[in-house]
C-alpha cells in the first residue's frame, strides 16, 4: 500500500462514518439528510481516488478517469445543497445575494455540475491525457481547467457571500455560531487543499492527500457544528416547552379560579332567587293585610259616625287611635312596597346564568346590583348616584351585574372606615361610560399594569381570591370595551368601564 495514499483512505472511512451517523439522525432536521448525502459523496470520492492511486494503471487511465470525475462532481453538488440548508436559503429561494436570486443560482450551479458530470464520461472532452503518460496522475486539466474550474471558483465565492449575508441577518446566537463554524470548516478545506497544490510537489498522491486531509477536517468541523447547533436547539426547545407548560399551568389555574368565582356568583344568584321567591308570599300577605286594614279602618269610621253618632273630629281619644291605625297602615304599605321593589331587583340580579345579549335599562342593572350590595356595605360608607338618562342599552345584563358587584366590592374594601362611593353613568359619542369612584387607599402607579391579573391584590388582605378586577376585565372584553383606571395613593381610585353599546350585536 502506498503510504501517501493512507490519508485519502482515512478521509473516506471518516466521511462514511459521519454520513451514517447523520443519516440515523435525519428525523431531527432536513440539514442532517443533506449533510449525510454530502459526506457520502466525499466518502465515495475518497475511496475512488484511493483505489485509483493503489490499483490504477497507465494502460487503463481513460477508464479510471471516467469513474473518478463523475463521482468527484457529486462533492460540489452536495456542498451546494449543504450550503443552502445551513444558511436557510433553501427556504428563501426568492432572496437575492450579490443581486442574483438564490433559486436562479441554484439552478445554474446544479446544471453546470450536471453537464460537467455527463461530459466527464467522455474523458477526452474534459481533460487531456498524454499519448505516453509516465504516471496515473500524468494528465492536464484541458477544457475542464479552463472552463469548469473558474466556474467552480465563482460558485464557491457566491456561496461564501450567502454565508456572510445569512450570518448578518440572523439574531440567534446559536445560529450565528453554527454558520461561523461551517464557514471556518469550508475555508480550512480550501486552505489545506491549495497548500498541497502550491507548496507540495512530490507527487500527485501527496497533493491529493493534503486535499483529503482538509476534507476530513472540514467534515469533522461540519459535524461538530451540526451536533452543537442541534443541541442548542434542543435546549432552546426544552426551555420553550417548560415556559409553555408554566404558561399553560398558570392559564389553567386562572381558568379554574375564574370558574370557581363564576360558580360562586351563580350560587349566589340561585340563593338570592330562592330568598326572593320565599319572601314573595309573606310580603304579599302583609301587603294584602294592609289593604284589609285600610278598608276596615274606613268602615270603622263610618260605623262610628252613622250608627253610634260619634263625631270623630270632636273626640280626641278616638281621633288619636284612628290616626295611629292610619300611620301604622301607611308604614306597612310603604314597607311592603319597598320590600316588593327589593325582591324584584333581587330576582333580576339573580339571573346570573343568562348569558344572552338583552336590551335593558342600564341604570336599572346598576340599581339591581346596588340593592344586593347594600348588605355588604360598611356602616361608615355612603353611596352617591349620578345617573344620566340613558336609552335602552344592548348588553349582557348578568355580566354587567357581576362587574358592578366586583367594582363596588373593590371600592368598599379600599375604604377603611368612612368614605363615599360615587356611581356615575353617562353617554359620550357612541360609548356608554360607567364609573365607580372611591376615596380609599388608592393603588400604587407601578401596579397599574398588573391590576387585572388574576390573584392581584393591592392590600395583601385576606379578602377573596384576587379575581375581582380580572373578572371586570373579562366582562369588558365581552362588551368589546375597555376599563380605564385612575388612582393615587391615599386619594382613592376611579374605574371607568366604557363600551360601544351601538355595535355589540
Amino acid at each position: 500500500m502506498d503510504i501517501y495514499a493512507v490519508p485519502i483512505l482515512i478521509s473516506g472511512i471518516l466521511c462514511a462514518l459521519l454520513s451514517a451517523i447523520t443519516w440515523f439522525l435525519r428525523g431531527r432536521e432536513n440539514i442532517n439528510r443533506v449533510f449525510s448525502f454530502f459526506t457520502m459523496a466525499l466518502a465515495f470520492d475518497s475511496f475512488s481516488n484511493f483505489m485509483w492511486f493503489q490499483f490504477g494503471s497507465i494502460e487503463h487511465i481513460n477508464t479510471w478517469m471516467r469513474t473518478i470525475f463523475p463521482i468527484g462532481i457529486l462533492v460540489p453538488i452536495g456542498l451546494i445543497l449543504f450550503f443552502f440548508a445551513f444558511t436557510g436559503y433553501d427556504k428563501r429561494l426568492d432572496d437575492k445575494v450579490l443581486g442574483i436570486k438564490t433559486k436562479h443560482f441554484l439552478i445554474f450551479a446544479l446544471l453546470v455540475f450536471f453537464v460537467a458530470m455527463v461530459l466527464s464520461i467522455f474523458t477526452q472532452w474534459m481533460i487531456k491525457i498524454p499519448e505516453t503518460p509516465k504516471d496515473i496522475w500524468d494528465t492536464e486539466m484541458g477544457p475542464y481547467g479552463m472552463v469548469v474550474m473558474p466556474l467552480f471558483a465563482g460558485i464557491f465565492f457566491y456561496m461564501l457571500a450567502m454565508v456572510f449575508k445569512s450570518y448578518r441577518m440572523s439574531d440567534n446566537k446559536p445560529q450565528k455560531r453554527f454558520i461561523l463554524m461551517l464557514a471556518i470548516g469550508a475555508a480550512m478545506w480550501v486552505v489545506i487543499g491549495y497548500s498541497g497544490i502550491v507548496f507540495v510537489s512530490v507527487s500527485g498522491v501527496v497533493t491529493q492527500s493534503f486535499n483529503y486531509i482538509g476534507i476530513a477536517l472540514m467534515a469533522v468541523i461540519f459535524f461538530v457544528a451540526i451536533v452543537n447547533y442541534q443541541s442548542d436547539k434542543v435546549h432552546e426547545l426544552n426551555i420553550n416547552l417548560e415556559r409553555k407548560v408554566e404558561e399553560r399551568t398558570h392559564h389553567l389555574k386562572e381558568t379554574q379560579s375564574q370558574l370557581i368565582q363564576s360558580e360562586k356568583m351563580a350560587a349566589l344568584g340561585h340563593l338570592v332567587a330562592g330568598v326572593a321567591h320565599e319572601m314573595n308570599t309573606p310580603v304579599g300577605a302583609v301587603y294584602s293585610t294592609q289593604n284589609t286594614l285600610a278598608l276596615a279602618t274606613e268602615k270603622l269610621i263610618r260605623t262610628l259616625e252613622d250608627e253610634h253618632k260619634i263625631k270623630i273630629n270632636e273626640s280626641k281619644k278616638v281621633s288619636h287611635i284612628l290616626k295611629v291605625i292610619s300611620d301604622v297602615s301607611d308604614v306597612i304599605r310603604t314597607s311592603s312596597e319597598r320590600i316588593t321593589s327589593i325582591v324584584k331587583r333581587l330576582k333580576t340580579f339573580a339571573q346570573l346564568d343568562e348569558a344572552d345579549l338583552q336590551t335593558v335599562d342600564f341604570n336599572e342593572c346598576i340599581e339591581n346590583t346596588l340593592t344586593l350590595f347594600q348588605f355588604h356595605l360598611k356602616p361608615g360608607i355612603k353611596i352617591r348616584k349620578e345617573f344620566d338618562d340613558l336609552p335602552a342599552i344592548t348588553c349582557y345584563p348578568s355580566k354587567i351585574n357581576q362587574m358592578c358587584f366586583q367594582l363596588l366590592q373593590n371600592a368598599n374594601t379600599a375604604i377603611e372606615t368612612t368614605g363615599e362611593i360615587v356611581l356615575r353613568t353617562e353617554i359620550q359619542g357612541d360609548e356608554i361610560n360607567f364609573s365607580v369612584s372611591d376615596d380609599g387607599r388608592g393603588i400604587p402607579s407601578e401596579d397599574f399594569k398588573k391590576i387585572f391579573d388574576p390573584g392581584y391584590t393591592a392590600w395583601n388582605l385576606n379578602v377573596g381570591t384576587g379575581l375581582g378586577l380580572a373578572i371586570c376585565y373579562q366582562v369588558s372584553q365581552y362588551h368589546k370595551g375597555h376599563i380605564n383606571v385612575e388612582s393615587e395613593i391615599e386619594n382613592g381610585s376611579k374605574f371607568t368601564f366604557s363600551f360601544p353599546f351601538k355595535h355589540l350585536v
